[in-house]
């Protein structure tokens, strides 16, 4: 269960690790040795965040080596866990030692997991990591307040077993956590209307992003109807996804965020729903703020 508290209130690490994390039911914050764990668990409190740094080791995940991975959020309250019986089928080889022994048996609960979309550097993030060499991926070591703020702007998908969520910053995932909503979920039977999106499309003029609100696949499609891939043309994607509970609170967002970045000088005077010059991190920071706005609206709503 996500635990309700104030993002600042919270603290924040990382460690090195060698890929991101799984589901919460399938992992946990895992170390060496029993009694570095019970060290941290000495200390640790419920909702604190560990961000995952990708280790440089030739065993890490290639695909993200030496980058920012994932985080976890620890359980209320957090609990000493063995780590090999929550990864049963989902190991992987470089998991074990020579000996065949596990490589990280004693873990922490934690009640939630996020990946990290953005290819975002361990140096951009924790500048210093490095110093302490491998004392990084032997412990926890606190976050620095500029680094918490860089990395609340990173966007992320929240692990959750058998459901895709969607990409948002990090500091709207953690204020208002993935939940599935009741019913079906084929896309004949989701409610049209409902989401706030902005998709980006890239070219030699740099990033274009267009914010709007409605049901975010048709309206991909749409903007992709008439682009020609086969002749050089670029595709637009899908950047940032978030679902509300109505129609009224998906337009209140979007209205917020394009007012917001025109005010920045980020509009564009051709087209009143695109963002041009804007910083993926500025980008992320007035996403969070609309998403905060549309909830409002629809709590006003449906209470």
């Amino acid at each position: 269960m996500a635990i309700q508290q104030p993002v600042m209130d919270r603290r924040f690490f990382w460690t090195k690790v060698w890929g991101a994390p799984d589901v919460p039911a399938h992992d946990a914050l895992a170390f060496n040795h029993e009694s570095t764990r019970d060290s941290v668990l000495a200390d640790i409190l419920p909702g604190d965040i560990v961000v995952y740094l990708t280790s440089d080791a030739t065993e890490a995940d290639s695909m993200i080596r030496g980058r920012v991975a994932g985080a976890v959020e620890i359980a209320d309250p957090p609990e000493p866990v063995l780590v090999q019986p929550l990864r049963v089928n989902r190991t992987r080889p470089e998991h074990f030692r020579k000996d065949g022994r596990f490589r990280w048996p004693f873990g922490i609960t934690v009640s939630r997991t996020w990946t990290v979309i953005d290819q975002e550097a361990n140096d951009a993030l924790v500048p210093d990591h490095a110093s302490i060499g491998i004392q990084g991926a032997a412990t926890i070591h606190p976050m620095r307040s500029d680094e918490i703020r860089r990395f609340l702007r990173l966007r992320v998908n929240q692990q959750v077993e058998g459901e895709d969520s969607n990409p948002q910053p990090f500091l709207t995932s953690l204020r208002r956590p993935w939940r599935q909503k009741e019913g079906p979920r084929a896309g004949s039977h989701i409610q049209p209307g409902n989401q706030l999106y902005v998709a980006v499309i890239a070219d030699d003029k740099g990033m274009t992003f267009k914010v709007g609100s409605g049901k975010s696949d048709d309206r991909l499609a749409d903007l992709n109807r008439y682009r020609r891939p086969s002749q050089g043309e670029m595709l637009w994607s899908m950047h940032q996804v978030w679902d509300f509970d109505t129609t009224v609170a998906a337009r209140a967002a979007e209205d917020y965020l394009l007012i917001q970045a025109k005010s920045m000088g980020f509009g564009s005077n051709d087209h009143s729903e695109f963002i041009m010059n804007i910083g993926l991190s500025q980008l992320s920071e007035l996403f969070s703020e609309a998403v905060e706005q549309g909830c409002a609206r629809d709590a006003s709503i449906i209470s």
